[in-house]
């Protein structure tokens, strides 16, 4: 069990739509890991080179960009133009910044999954996952799924089903408890122990089901139960970090929120005032 919390860092466009702003306020709070996501005109790698500039100043002042998320795999598998596109265009351009970058982890999407969809999708599904991992391998990066509801990568133990099945050392997860609970399901232990052995990272949010139509609040505000995943996170993984998506508005006022609170849980876990369950469940 370490004593110390993993680092935190943020989605640049979670603080503001300007990379430079987004990358200079969150510096100002003590943050040094980033993930690149939007930028003004387009998402990564669709970058400007005045967005490229501020990523490489920030980073010659101390940050690390940790992720990068072009958005991948957020159609459907069957769409085969739009799936040569990505796998042809938008991933090599993708792999070829966070390069430069010097990026470890980029995250992908699960495609949606339609309702009576034949098992080939699942099987196409696989099939482009492992293309697109052997791409992201060959530049020493590993690629990690993201949850959503409805997608093939979902809930936690046939996502971790599929990436056993597929077998590949650089695919991994990318978690986020807060999208597995807007489908439905409340994150249990034996969620996050299907997950844990493929865990590249974590995404923190809240969600909060009395407001559909925006259901998304700072970290501690809403009704997942950050209280029990936060220890398992902390004192059962060796996550170096955990990053702060918002998801609520406005953008700096709900962030700086956000990491206040994710700060102060963290640091009560760290204590042991926050209940973990002993029983492993393995």
């Amino acid at each position: 069990m370490r004593d110390t919390i993993p680092e935190l860092g943020i989605i640049t466009d979670e603080v503001a739509p300007e990379v430079e702003e987004a990358l200079a306020t969150a510096m100002d709070w003590g943050l040094r890991r980033f993930e690149l996501r939007e930028g003004r005109t387009g998402r990564f790698p669709a970058f400007t080179p005045g967005e490229v500039r501020a990523v490489e100043a920030a980073r010659a002042a101390g940050a690390q960009i940790t992720a990068v998320s072009p958005g991948l795999f957020k159609g459907v598998v069957s769409d085969k133009a739009r799936l040569r596109r990505e796998l042809d265009d938008v991933l090599p351009r993708a792999i070829e910044l966070a390069r430069r970058f010097e990026v470890p982890v980029l995250i992908a999407f699960g495609f949606q999954r339609y309702r009576g969809e034949l098992p080939s999708g699942r099987m196409r599904a696989m099939q482009a996952f492992e293309r697109a991992a052997r791409q992201v391998a060959e530049a020493g990066m590993v690629l990690a799924l993201e949850n959503e509801p409805d997608f093939w990568i979902d809930r936690p133990a046939e996502a971790a089903a599929m990436l056993d099945e597929i077998g590949h050392p650089a695919l991994r997860l990318n978690w986020d408890p807060a999208n597995l609970h807007w489908g439905g399901q409340v994150p249990t232990r034996a969620d996050f122990l299907a997950v844990r052995p493929y865990l590249a990272g974590v995404h923190v949010k809240d969600y909060y089901p009395a407001r559909p139509e925006a259901p998304w609040l700072p970290v501690g505000e809403g009704t997942t139960p950050w209280d029990e995943i936060l220890p398992w996170l902390v004192h059962e993984t060796d996550l170096p970090h955990l990053t702060i998506e918002t998801h609520c508005t406005p953008l700096r006022v709900c962030s700086e929120r956000a990491l206040a609170n994710l700060r102060r849980l963290l640091a009560a876990c760290i204590r042991g005032e926050v209940a973990r369950d002993p029983e492993d469940g393995r």
